[in-house]
């Protein structure tokens, strides 16, 4: 019953999310500047997670940056967090011709030559900046794309034994419908983690696009890979679901940099290869340098994996493992 208790976070996230969302309009970028200065309140309320965060980054950059830095870094992760936020609140309401003014496209030669080897493209990104808006963006622009991702609230056994960190209640459940119910309105198509993997090839051989978070926790197989500095745990699927079909990889990130539009960076593709962990080698280091330049999209990203590094037995980084069950993934 416990899990059930709306906490203080929850009806502030309700708030947001439910009522909110219906006040604010694609077609009046006005409304969105008085909410986007509002971020301050947004970072001040999540002090009591700034020192986690700055741990992560620190444990990425060591002793490069100040301490003045790293609390610099943090800050500007919470702003970027909650830019990312305030402009999903207009997802529902965007359109071919809306969209072109929320977020821009670098690189889309890149994605037509992906497409253009006739074998589906997996375009890979990691959990940070607004990605969204690029998955508007590219169905908007009439790109066959279909998503696999998470969707929906945690499994009940598993929000039942974490409830402090996966809490269920009609706030909760509120907020992932709402968010949900606009996401679908976009022009894509959605795969969760039960679908049938021969669903993910029939999309790939019809040559559609299918975005993958590299860095997700969804998967059946994990394999370390040097990455920020640390040894990281990711997915083995999107990989070798490359190898398997001859698709090509198409790596892309998303940045919102201040004063400018929500910015999809998409980078040269990278035919696939027989060796599915060559592949993952060659292809990680495109998105360190990303993140590198724009460390400040990733905090939350960095924040949310740690926080839950206990709930299985393949946290993002072994450094974090609160125990030893990480370790088969080492053999």
């Amino acid at each position: 019953m416990r899990a059930n208790f709306p906490r203080p976070g929850d009806l502030a996230r309700w708030a947001f999310w439910v009522p909110l969302r219906n006040r604010v309009s694609a077609q009046n970028p006005k409304q969105i500047a008085p909410l986007m200065a509002l971020w301050p309140a947004h970072w001040a309320a999540a002090r009591a997670t700034h020192p986690l965060m700055e741990d992560e980054y620190r444990r990425w950059f060591g002793r490069t940056l100040t301490g003045a830095g790293y609390s610099t870094l943090v800050r500007d992760a919470y702003r970027q967090s909650w830019r990312v936020h305030v402009e999903e609140l207009i997802l529902g309401g965007l359109n071919p011709t809306t969209v072109n003014d929320w977020v821009h496209i670098e690189g889309i030669e890149n994605l037509e030559e992906a497409l253009g080897h006739g074998k589906g493209v997996i375009l890979l990104y990691p959990h940070a900046g607004p990605i969204m808006l690029m998955i508007a963006a590219l169905g908007f622009r009439g790109f066959p794309y279909v998503q696999y991702a998470a969707r929906g609230l945690a499994p009940e056994p598993i929000a039942q034994a974490h409830p402090e960190l996966l809490p269920r209640n009609r706030w909760t459940t509120a907020v992932r419908e709402a968010r949900e119910a606009h996401e679908n309105a976009l022009p894509v198509q959605y795969l969760t983690e039960d679908a049938p993997v021969r669903e993910l090839h029939r999309c790939l051989g019809d040559n559609k696009i299918v975005g993958i978070a590299f860095d997700g926790r969804i998967g059946s197989g994990w394999f370390p890979a040097p990455f920020l500095n640390r040894t990281a745990l990711l997915s083995r699927g999107p990989w070798k679901l490359a190898t398997s079909t001859g698709a090509t990889v198409l790596p892309v990130f998303c940045t919102a940099r201040v004063g400018h539009k929500a910015t999809v960076h998409i980078g040269p593709p990278t035919p696939a290869q027989s060796d599915w962990k060559m592949l993952a080698h060659a292809t990680i280091p495109t998105f360190e340098a990303w993140l590198r330049k724009h460390p400040e999209e990733y905090g939350v990203w960095l924040l949310h994996t740690r926080q839950r590094s206990g709930i299985d037995d393949h946290p993002l980084f072994v450094d974090t493992a609160v125990d030893d069950r990480f370790k088969r993934w080492l053999e």
